[in-house]
Protein backbone atom coordinates (compact mmCIF):
# COMPACT_ATOMS: atom_id res chain seq x y z
CA UNK A 1 0.00 0.00 0.00
CA UNK A 2 2.84 2.37 0.92
CA UNK A 3 4.64 1.45 -2.31
CA UNK A 4 1.54 2.29 -4.36
CA UNK A 5 1.12 5.63 -2.58
CA UNK A 6 4.78 6.44 -3.16
CA UNK A 7 4.53 5.63 -6.88
CA UNK A 8 1.39 7.75 -7.29
CA UNK A 9 3.08 10.64 -5.49
CA UNK A 10 6.21 10.29 -7.62
CA UNK A 11 4.19 10.20 -10.84
CA UNK A 12 2.19 13.26 -9.77
CA UNK A 13 5.41 15.09 -8.97
CA UNK A 14 6.87 14.19 -12.36
CA UNK A 15 3.74 15.42 -14.15
CA UNK A 16 3.77 18.66 -12.14
CA UNK A 17 7.46 19.17 -12.89
CA UNK A 18 6.96 18.54 -16.60
CA UNK A 19 4.01 20.92 -16.78
CA UNK A 20 5.81 23.67 -14.92
CA UNK A 21 8.84 23.45 -17.19
CA UNK A 22 7.31 23.01 -20.64
CA UNK A 23 8.07 26.67 -21.41
CA UNK A 24 11.57 26.70 -19.95
CA UNK A 25 14.59 27.64 -22.01
CA UNK A 26 18.21 27.11 -21.07
CA UNK A 27 20.84 28.96 -23.08
CA UNK A 28 24.49 27.98 -22.82
CA UNK A 29 26.97 30.07 -24.73
CA UNK A 30 30.68 30.27 -25.39
CA UNK A 31 32.58 33.35 -26.56
CA UNK A 32 35.84 33.06 -28.44
CA UNK A 33 38.27 35.96 -28.37
CA UNK A 34 38.44 38.75 -25.83
CA UNK A 35 35.15 38.31 -23.97
CA UNK A 36 33.46 40.95 -21.82
CA UNK A 37 32.89 40.41 -18.09
CA UNK A 38 29.16 39.92 -18.65
CA UNK A 39 26.56 39.61 -21.41
CA UNK A 40 22.90 40.56 -21.56
CA UNK A 41 19.77 38.79 -22.73
CA UNK A 42 17.59 41.37 -24.47
CA UNK A 43 14.40 41.91 -26.43
CA UNK A 44 13.36 44.86 -28.54
CA UNK A 45 10.39 46.84 -27.27
CA UNK A 46 9.04 50.00 -28.93
CA UNK A 47 12.26 50.38 -30.88
CA UNK A 48 14.52 50.10 -27.81
CA UNK A 49 16.36 47.20 -26.22
CA UNK A 50 15.02 45.89 -22.94
CA UNK A 51 17.46 43.90 -20.77
CA UNK A 52 15.80 40.73 -19.47
CA UNK A 53 18.77 39.15 -17.71
CA UNK A 54 22.51 39.51 -17.13
CA UNK A 55 25.04 36.67 -17.05
CA UNK A 56 28.65 36.59 -15.89
CA UNK A 57 31.20 35.34 -18.42
CA UNK A 58 33.72 32.88 -17.01
CA UNK A 59 36.39 31.38 -19.26
CA UNK A 60 34.27 32.50 -22.20
CA UNK A 61 31.18 30.66 -20.97
CA UNK A 62 27.82 32.11 -19.96
CA UNK A 63 24.30 30.81 -19.35
CA UNK A 64 20.72 32.07 -19.20
CA UNK A 65 17.57 30.38 -17.97
CA UNK A 66 13.95 31.45 -18.14
CA UNK A 67 10.53 30.81 -19.58
CA UNK A 68 9.08 31.65 -22.98
CA UNK A 69 5.54 31.13 -24.24
CA UNK A 70 6.38 30.86 -27.95
CA UNK A 71 9.42 31.33 -30.20
CA UNK A 72 10.50 34.96 -30.38
CA UNK A 73 13.45 37.11 -31.42
CA UNK A 74 15.96 37.68 -28.60
CA UNK A 75 19.45 39.18 -28.49
CA UNK A 76 22.69 38.32 -26.74
CA UNK A 77 24.39 41.68 -26.22
CA UNK A 78 28.03 42.34 -25.37
CA UNK A 79 27.38 46.08 -24.99
CA UNK A 80 25.17 48.83 -26.41
CA UNK A 81 26.58 48.38 -29.91
CA UNK A 82 27.41 44.68 -30.26
CA UNK A 83 24.74 41.98 -30.18
CA UNK A 84 23.56 38.77 -31.79
CA UNK A 85 19.93 38.27 -32.81
CA UNK A 86 18.55 34.75 -32.49
CA UNK A 87 15.19 33.03 -32.19
CA UNK A 88 14.71 31.76 -28.67
CA UNK A 89 12.27 28.97 -27.81
CA UNK A 90 11.63 26.43 -25.08
CA UNK A 91 14.41 23.86 -24.82
CA UNK A 92 18.18 23.69 -24.51
CA UNK A 93 19.98 26.10 -26.83
CA UNK A 94 23.69 26.59 -27.40
CA UNK A 95 25.21 29.73 -28.91
CA UNK A 96 28.89 29.90 -29.77
CA UNK A 97 30.53 32.87 -31.47
CA UNK A 98 33.72 34.89 -31.87
CA UNK A 99 33.73 38.52 -30.71
CA UNK A 100 35.08 39.53 -34.13
CA UNK A 101 32.39 37.65 -36.07
CA UNK A 102 29.02 38.30 -34.44
CA UNK A 103 27.18 37.87 -37.73
CA UNK A 104 28.13 34.19 -37.84
CA UNK A 105 27.09 32.59 -34.55
CA UNK A 106 26.70 28.84 -34.28
CA UNK A 107 23.26 28.23 -32.82
CA UNK A 108 21.75 24.82 -32.10
CA UNK A 109 18.69 23.57 -30.25
CA UNK A 110 16.21 26.00 -31.81
CA UNK A 111 14.34 24.94 -34.92
CA UNK A 112 12.98 28.47 -35.24
CA UNK A 113 16.47 29.91 -35.25
CA UNK A 114 17.47 27.57 -38.07
CA UNK A 115 14.57 28.97 -40.11
CA UNK A 116 15.75 32.45 -39.15
CA UNK A 117 19.28 31.65 -40.41
CA UNK A 118 17.80 30.43 -43.71
CA UNK A 119 16.05 33.77 -44.11
CA UNK A 120 19.24 35.71 -43.29
CA UNK A 121 21.12 33.64 -45.86
CA UNK A 122 18.47 34.50 -48.45
CA UNK A 123 18.74 38.21 -47.63
CA UNK A 124 22.55 38.16 -47.70
CA UNK A 125 22.42 36.61 -51.16
CA UNK A 126 20.09 39.37 -52.33
CA UNK A 127 22.32 42.05 -50.83
CA UNK A 128 25.45 40.66 -52.48
CA UNK A 129 23.77 40.50 -55.89
CA UNK A 130 22.51 44.08 -55.59
CA UNK A 131 25.87 45.41 -54.39
CA UNK A 132 27.57 43.91 -57.44
CA UNK A 133 25.24 45.81 -59.76
CA UNK A 134 25.47 48.98 -57.63
CA UNK A 135 29.25 48.83 -58.01
CA UNK A 136 28.93 48.71 -61.79
CA UNK A 137 26.43 51.58 -61.68
CA UNK A 138 28.90 53.70 -59.67
CA UNK A 139 31.62 52.99 -62.23
CA UNK A 140 29.31 53.96 -65.10
CA UNK A 141 28.30 57.13 -63.25
CA UNK A 142 31.95 58.12 -62.73
CA UNK A 143 32.61 57.56 -66.43
CA UNK A 144 29.52 59.52 -67.46
CA UNK A 145 28.15 56.46 -69.26
CA UNK A 146 24.43 57.29 -69.14
CA UNK A 147 23.45 54.43 -71.46
CA UNK A 148 24.94 51.84 -69.10
CA UNK A 149 23.48 53.66 -66.09
CA UNK A 150 19.98 53.44 -67.57
CA UNK A 151 20.39 49.73 -68.30
CA UNK A 152 21.70 49.05 -64.79
CA UNK A 153 18.86 51.03 -63.19
CA UNK A 154 16.37 48.85 -65.04
CA UNK A 155 18.27 45.73 -63.99
CA UNK A 156 18.29 46.84 -60.34
CA UNK A 157 14.56 47.52 -60.46
CA UNK A 158 13.86 44.05 -61.88
CA UNK A 159 16.19 42.39 -59.38
CA UNK A 160 14.47 44.08 -56.45
CA UNK A 161 11.06 42.99 -57.73
CA UNK A 162 12.25 39.40 -58.16
CA UNK A 163 13.87 39.35 -54.74
CA UNK A 164 10.75 40.72 -53.09
CA UNK A 165 8.69 38.04 -54.83
CA UNK A 166 11.10 35.40 -53.44
CA UNK A 167 10.70 36.76 -49.91
CA UNK A 168 6.91 36.79 -50.23
CA UNK A 169 7.03 33.17 -51.33
CA UNK A 170 9.23 32.37 -48.30
CA UNK A 171 6.57 33.87 -46.02
CA UNK A 172 3.75 31.90 -47.65
CA UNK A 173 5.73 28.66 -47.63
CA UNK A 174 6.48 29.03 -43.90
CA UNK A 175 3.04 30.05 -42.64
CA UNK A 176 3.36 27.70 -39.64
CA UNK A 177 6.70 29.16 -38.60
CA UNK A 178 7.03 31.82 -35.90
CA UNK A 179 9.76 33.35 -38.05
CA UNK A 180 7.33 34.14 -40.88
CA UNK A 181 5.60 37.03 -39.01
CA UNK A 182 9.02 38.53 -38.30
CA UNK A 183 9.91 38.38 -41.99
CA UNK A 184 6.49 39.78 -42.90
CA UNK A 185 7.00 42.75 -40.58
CA UNK A 186 10.47 43.38 -42.01
CA UNK A 187 8.99 43.45 -45.51
CA UNK A 188 5.59 44.97 -44.71
CA UNK A 189 6.74 48.40 -45.84
CA UNK A 190 7.10 47.04 -49.38
CA UNK A 191 3.67 45.36 -49.34
CA UNK A 192 0.26 46.63 -50.29
CA UNK A 193 -2.45 46.49 -47.62
CA UNK A 194 -4.28 43.68 -49.42
CA UNK A 195 -1.11 41.61 -49.51
CA UNK A 196 -0.50 42.08 -45.78
CA UNK A 197 -4.07 41.01 -45.10
CA UNK A 198 -3.55 37.91 -47.24
CA UNK A 199 -0.31 37.04 -45.45
CA UNK A 200 -1.93 37.50 -42.04
CA UNK A 201 -4.83 35.25 -43.00
CA UNK A 202 -2.41 32.50 -44.08
CA UNK A 203 -0.70 32.17 -40.69
CA UNK A 204 -1.38 29.17 -38.50
CA UNK A 205 -3.68 30.07 -35.54
CA UNK A 206 -0.85 29.61 -33.03
CA UNK A 207 1.47 31.80 -35.10
CA UNK A 208 -1.14 34.58 -35.16
CA UNK A 209 -0.63 34.92 -31.40
CA UNK A 210 3.06 35.75 -31.75
CA UNK A 211 4.37 39.27 -30.99
CA UNK A 212 5.34 39.91 -34.63
CA UNK A 213 1.92 38.77 -35.86
CA UNK A 214 0.32 41.24 -33.46
CA UNK A 215 2.62 43.97 -34.74
CA UNK A 216 1.58 43.13 -38.29
CA UNK A 217 -2.08 43.15 -37.26
CA UNK A 218 -1.59 46.61 -35.72
CA UNK A 219 -0.01 47.89 -38.93
CA UNK A 220 -2.84 46.45 -41.00
CA UNK A 221 -5.38 48.19 -38.77
CA UNK A 222 -3.57 51.53 -39.11
CA UNK A 223 -3.40 51.25 -42.89
CA UNK A 224 -7.05 50.23 -43.09
CA UNK A 225 -7.90 53.46 -41.28
CA UNK A 226 -5.97 55.55 -43.81
CA UNK A 227 -6.88 53.64 -46.96
CA UNK A 228 -8.20 55.40 -50.05
CA UNK A 229 -11.89 56.14 -49.52
CA UNK A 230 -11.56 56.63 -45.75
CA UNK A 231 -11.94 59.98 -44.01
CA UNK A 232 -8.45 61.09 -42.96
CA UNK A 233 -7.98 60.76 -39.18
CA UNK A 234 -7.82 64.06 -37.36
CA UNK A 235 -4.60 65.24 -35.75
CA UNK A 236 -3.31 68.47 -34.23
CA UNK A 237 0.34 69.52 -34.14
CA UNK A 238 2.22 72.76 -33.59
CA UNK A 239 3.59 74.97 -36.34
CA UNK A 240 7.06 76.59 -36.05
CA UNK A 241 5.57 79.40 -33.95
CA UNK A 242 4.22 76.88 -31.43
CA UNK A 243 0.61 77.37 -32.49
CA UNK A 244 -1.63 74.28 -32.85
CA UNK A 245 -2.80 73.39 -36.35
CA UNK A 246 -5.53 70.80 -36.93
CA UNK A 247 -6.11 68.81 -40.08
CA UNK A 248 -9.80 69.70 -40.05
CA UNK A 249 -8.89 73.38 -40.56
CA UNK A 250 -8.24 72.55 -44.22
CA UNK A 251 -11.72 71.22 -45.00
CA UNK A 252 -13.03 72.72 -48.21
CA UNK A 253 -9.64 72.43 -49.92
CA UNK A 254 -7.92 69.66 -51.83
CA UNK A 255 -5.07 68.94 -49.41
CA UNK A 256 -1.75 67.15 -49.75
CA UNK A 257 -0.51 66.00 -46.33
CA UNK A 258 3.19 65.77 -47.04
CA UNK A 259 5.43 63.76 -44.66
CA UNK A 260 9.07 64.80 -45.08
CA UNK A 261 12.23 65.93 -43.24
CA UNK A 262 15.14 68.28 -43.80
CA UNK A 263 17.58 65.34 -43.50
CA UNK A 264 15.75 63.27 -46.15
CA UNK A 265 17.49 63.54 -49.53
CA UNK A 266 14.63 62.09 -51.61
CA UNK A 267 12.22 64.47 -49.82
CA UNK A 268 14.30 67.50 -50.74
CA UNK A 269 14.55 66.24 -54.32
CA UNK A 270 10.74 65.99 -54.50
CA UNK A 271 10.11 69.42 -52.94
CA UNK A 272 10.45 71.38 -56.24
CA UNK A 273 7.65 69.26 -57.71
CA UNK A 274 5.40 69.99 -54.73
CA UNK A 275 6.26 73.70 -54.99
CA UNK A 276 5.33 73.65 -58.67
CA UNK A 277 2.01 71.91 -57.93
CA UNK A 278 1.25 74.34 -55.11
CA UNK A 279 1.96 77.40 -57.27
CA UNK A 280 -0.09 76.01 -60.13
CA UNK A 281 -3.22 74.98 -58.21
CA UNK A 282 -3.25 76.93 -54.93
CA UNK A 283 -5.55 79.64 -56.29
CA UNK A 284 -7.96 76.93 -57.44
CA UNK A 285 -8.30 75.42 -53.97
CA UNK A 286 -5.21 73.24 -53.50
CA UNK A 287 -3.14 73.39 -50.31
CA UNK A 288 -0.29 71.52 -48.65
CA UNK A 289 0.27 70.63 -44.99
CA UNK A 290 3.89 69.70 -44.39
CA UNK A 291 4.45 67.26 -41.52
CA UNK A 292 8.13 67.11 -40.65
CA UNK A 293 9.90 64.13 -39.10
CA UNK A 294 12.80 66.35 -38.07
CA UNK A 295 14.19 66.50 -34.55
CA UNK A 296 16.19 69.72 -34.90
CA UNK A 297 14.06 72.83 -35.29
CA UNK A 298 16.81 74.91 -36.88
CA UNK A 299 17.41 72.37 -39.65
CA UNK A 300 13.66 72.10 -40.25
CA UNK A 301 13.19 75.86 -40.58
CA UNK A 302 16.25 76.24 -42.80
CA UNK A 303 14.97 73.56 -45.20
CA UNK A 304 11.57 75.29 -45.37
CA UNK A 305 13.29 78.55 -46.33
CA UNK A 306 15.87 77.03 -48.67
CA UNK A 307 13.28 74.99 -50.60
CA UNK A 308 10.72 77.84 -50.71
CA UNK A 309 7.99 75.83 -49.03
CA UNK A 310 5.42 78.57 -48.46
CA UNK A 311 2.56 76.42 -47.12
CA UNK A 312 1.66 75.47 -43.53
CA UNK A 313 4.15 73.32 -41.63
CA UNK A 314 3.88 71.32 -38.40
CA UNK A 315 6.12 69.00 -36.39
CA UNK A 316 6.56 67.63 -32.89
CA UNK A 317 10.29 67.19 -33.59
CA UNK A 318 10.11 63.54 -32.56
CA UNK A 319 11.86 62.03 -35.61
CA UNK A 320 10.31 58.63 -36.48
CA UNK A 321 8.11 58.85 -33.39
CA UNK A 322 6.20 61.74 -34.95
CA UNK A 323 2.62 61.25 -33.71
CA UNK A 324 0.91 61.98 -37.03
CA UNK A 325 3.34 59.79 -38.97
CA UNK A 326 2.64 56.88 -36.61
CA UNK A 327 -1.10 57.50 -36.88
CA UNK A 328 -0.88 57.32 -40.67
CA UNK A 329 1.44 54.29 -40.76
CA UNK A 330 4.32 56.22 -42.32
CA UNK A 331 7.40 54.00 -42.47
CA UNK A 332 9.42 55.80 -45.16
CA UNK A 333 9.62 59.34 -46.48
CA UNK A 334 8.81 61.15 -48.66
CA UNK A 335 5.24 59.97 -48.22
CA UNK A 336 1.90 61.71 -48.61
CA UNK A 337 -1.86 61.40 -48.67
CA UNK A 338 -4.14 63.49 -50.88
CA UNK A 339 -7.52 64.52 -49.45
CA UNK A 340 -10.58 65.85 -51.23
CA UNK A 341 -12.52 68.86 -49.98
CA UNK A 342 -14.44 66.68 -47.50
CA UNK A 343 -11.27 65.25 -45.96
CA UNK A 344 -11.58 61.86 -47.70
CA UNK A 345 -8.36 60.19 -48.83
CA UNK A 346 -8.26 60.04 -52.64
CA UNK A 347 -4.57 59.28 -53.21
CA UNK A 348 -1.43 58.02 -51.50
CA UNK A 349 2.25 58.56 -52.24
CA UNK A 350 1.67 60.62 -55.36
CA UNK A 351 4.97 62.07 -56.49
CA UNK A 352 6.43 63.66 -59.59
CA UNK A 353 4.31 63.20 -62.68
CA UNK A 354 1.64 61.20 -60.79
CA UNK A 355 0.88 64.13 -58.47
CA UNK A 356 0.69 66.59 -61.34
CA UNK A 357 -1.62 64.32 -63.34
CA UNK A 358 -3.94 63.71 -60.37
CA UNK A 359 -4.25 67.43 -59.63
CA UNK A 360 -4.82 68.22 -63.32
CA UNK A 361 -7.65 65.68 -63.31
CA UNK A 362 -9.22 67.14 -60.15
CA UNK A 363 -9.02 70.78 -61.16
CA UNK A 364 -10.09 70.18 -64.75
CA UNK A 365 -13.55 69.88 -63.21
CA UNK A 366 -13.33 73.31 -61.58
Amino acid sequence: MKTKTFLLTAIAAMILFACSNKNEFVIKGHIEGEAPAEVYLQKSKDGKFEILDTAKVENGNFAFKGEIQMPDLYYIALNDQLYIPFFNEAGKITINFHVDSLKNPRVSGSASDQEFRNYLKLIDGHRSALMEVYSKFTEANSAGDTVTMTLLEEKLDNMQKDQMAEIREYIRANSKSFVAPYVAMRQAYDMELSEMEEVMASFDPAVKESPFSKMLADRIEILQNVAIGKTAPEFTMNNPEGEPVSLSQFRGKVLLVDFWAAWCGPCRAENPNVVDAYNKYHDKGFDVLGVSLDREKEAWLKAIADDHLTWTHVSDLQFWQNAAAKQYGISAIPSNVLLDRDGVIIGRNLRGKELQEKLAEIFAEV
